[in-house]
């Protein structure tokens, strides 16, 4: 009777469990233009699963009344959607997003233009001497880039001059330090090219957009993401930006394929 009772109730909450969760159907569109919007990611907040939209819009997931879907896509300006009781198909309009990036001036000074500047400042170029009592074998000891050991002429005391304002930023500027800076600049470049192809990885590609061999080979050469934006985004953010590749791929790929 006790096995009976288990079984009773494990098919009541079988039911109620599939009453309460769906697999709801839904369309996402320009609002604007009513085309379908293709790549779309479609998330259930409450069950914290996803789904992209077909290239016709649609898109299919589990979802329960008053779940909230968040859908957005490259180019719009993500949605909110709450899904209602009744068994109706859900539709999506989304709104492009427009950004106006702020007017950027630059300009180059050529070093003669540099020099001229500089010139114009007020900076004291007095060098603080510093009286410190010394051993004689360390007269004459360069002290890197702070200054040098030395004697005082007219007493013969010992001393230590330090380099002023203006010796400082003539080290900054002399061949030395430009060479040292292009040293740290080739490092540093190899070493985000190492992190641009880590994060670039064609087989974790392939398992985003499906592609495989040439067609993968094709899609690598066609999406050509910005170094900085790939190093600094998040792994959500560089998803969302290959499947806006994927996207533009698939529709030259379709364009290539009527006119041959």
């Amino acid at each position: 009777m006790k096995k009976v009772f288990l079984s009773f109730l494990l098919a009541l909450l079988t039911t109620l469990t599939g009453m309460a969760q769906s697999v709801r159907s839904g369309s996402v569109v320009d609002k604007v233009s009513q085309k379908p919007v293709a790549l779309a990611t479609v998330q259930n907040l409450s069950l914290r699963r996803a789904v992209m939209s077909t290239e016709s819009g649609h898109f299919r997931l589990t979802a329960s009344q008053n779940d909230t879907l968040l859908i957005s896509c490259v180019g719009y300006k993500t949605e909110r959607v709450v899904v209602p009781a009744d068994e109706s198909e859900l539709l999506v309009e989304m709104v492009q997003e427009i950004k106006q990036l702020n007017e950027v001036v630059i300009k180059g000074w050529t070093e003669s233009r540099f020099k001229e500047e500089f010139l114009k400042l007020n900076i004291h170029n007095d060098k603080p001497v510093i009286e410190i009592k010394t051993a004689p074998e360390l007269a004459g000891v360069q002290l890197g880039n702070a200054g040098r050991m030395g004697y005082d002429y007219k007493t013969l005391a010992p001393k230590m001059t330090l380099k002023g304002p203006v010796s400082a930023l003539y080290g900054k500027f002399s061949k030395e330090a430009k060479n040292e800076r292009k040293l740290q600049q080739f490092h540093q470049a190899e070493s985000n090219k190492q992190r641009y192809l880590a994060r670039l990885d064609p087989v974790w590609i392939s398992r985003i957009t499906d592609l495989k061999e040439e067609r993968l080979t094709a899609f690598l050469k066609f999406c050509k993401l910005p170094e900085a934006f790939v190093l600094e985004a998040t792994e959500y953010d560089l998803i969302v930006a290959i499947r806006g590749c994927l996207k533009e791929f698939l529709v030259q790929e379709q364009t290539r394929t009527e006119k041959g």
